[in-house]
């Protein structure tokens, strides 16, 4: 097949309406592997380029300083385009010229994040999975705990003492996420810089398990035996749920998103229900539960390998990518107050991300740290 008139077939498809979710994965994958630096074109070329590129982005810029960042898969398909013809991605009406890009591309870069955690066990040793290989890695009471080829952490049950029942924590770093089985079937995700706290078997009226950062649940039902997440005070108990926690210490409010099914979220002697589509906002300042409709999209796109904005500040966007990419940022020139909207993958380098945020005038920097192999993200006029 010819990959100049596939590209442009799902181009096509992409304008049409018509492309599928595996054409779609495919577009984000070219996307990925892009590299300007390698494309070269004439100025006739650049021109054109720079005509349809415009055109298949179809950028929206909001009233009152707020900007939409590229559409993720309009991205895709612009950056596609480009290359089914060998060529360098030019947007309309940008003054940042390909010697200034190529010398952008060749400065420090950070790779995205990936699988990473570490197990506790009970008699606190740790195990780093991301060095462990598949099959059973340890085991605890009665369950061995089992690596899957997918990059998940399974519990099975094993012909012991059924009565032995010990805790395990799961957490992971900046930079990483995990997937989980707990013994129940309950499957659960946790996203960068989280935990979760949590019997290796459920024994007893409930099941309760401890949490910190943002974890996403596909709960098992069961009415004899309530789930319970607690986290800040807070418990969670489900009534046949997905839903989606962030409670991450730099973040000022406490979010609480339902996908499906039903669950009760009491705080002190407050409790509310939450429907799917709603959210509850607390905060550790004050005792109110807010609840309002919910994006589920943008609430749970870190799960679906996304950054997902809506009218969001610049250092809510750079949170975000500091967990993804275990990278600090700083602003010693003060805080721009551009906002954003749109949706980006995450299985980019950051100079893929931050380019587009430069794109609006937020211009950045990554410097190396003074000690130690980490680097930094200045943001500059």
């Amino acid at each position: 097949m010819n990959p100049k008139i596939n590209l442009q077939e799902l181009l096509s498809k992409y304008h049409a309406g018509t492309i599928t979710d595996e054409e779609r994965v495919l577009l984000e994958e070219w996307y990925t592997r892009w590299r300007p630096e390698q494309q070269e074109l004439s100025s006739e070329e650049i021109d054109q380029m720079k005509a349809d590129v415009w055109q298949s982005l179809n950028v929206t810029v909001l009233p009152a300083a707020t900007k939409r960042l590229w559409p993720r898969l309009a991205l895709a398909a612009s950056v596609i385009l480009c290359l089914s013809v060998g060529g360098y991605y030019y947007l309309s009406n940008s003054k940042v010229s390909q010697q200034q890009m190529t010398a952008k591309v060749e400065k420090a870069d950070i790779a995205p994040g990936g699988n990473k955690a570490v197990l506790v066990l009970n008699n606190g040793l740790k195990i780093n999975l991301n060095s462990q290989i598949n099959g059973t890695i340890a085991k605890q009471g009665n369950i061995r705990i089992v690596k899957t080829a997918n990059g998940k952490l399974a519990y099975a049950p094993d012909n012991t003492d059924p009565s032995i029942v010990v805790y395990n924590t799961l957490s992971t770093p900046r930079g990483g996420k995990y997937n989980l089985v707990l013994a129940d079937g309950t499957k659960v995700w946790l996203n960068s810089a989280s935990s979760i706290t949590y019997p290796t078997a459920f024994k007893g009226n409930d099941r309760t398990v401890n949490i910190t950062g943002e974890v996403y649940f596909e709960i098992v039902h069961n009415a004899k035996q309530p789930f319970r997440v607690k986290f800040k005070g807070h418990t969670i108990e489900d009534i046949g749920t997905e839903f989606n926690i962030n409670a991450y210490d730099d973040e000022q409010v406490i979010k609480t998103t339902l996908v499906a099914g039903s669950i009760k979220l009491s705080r002190d002697s407050r409790s509310v229900l939450l429907r799917p589509g709603q959210q509850s906002i607390t905060s550790l300042s004050n005792t109110t539960i807010e609840i309002k409709d919910a994006d589920i999209n943008e609430a749970t796109a870190w799960k679906n390998g996304l950054f997902k904005f809506k009218k969001a500040k610049i250092e809510d966007v750079m949170r975000q990518l500091s967990r993804w990419y275990n990278v600090d940022v700083s602003y010693p020139y003060g805080i721009p107050k551009t906002v954003f909207s749109g949706e980006m993958i995450k299985d980019a380098n950051a100079s893929q991300i931050l380019d587009m945020l430069a794109y609006f005038k937020v211009n950045y920097e990554i410097v190396q740290q003074t000690k130690g192999s980490e680097k930094k993200i200045i943001i500059k006029p």
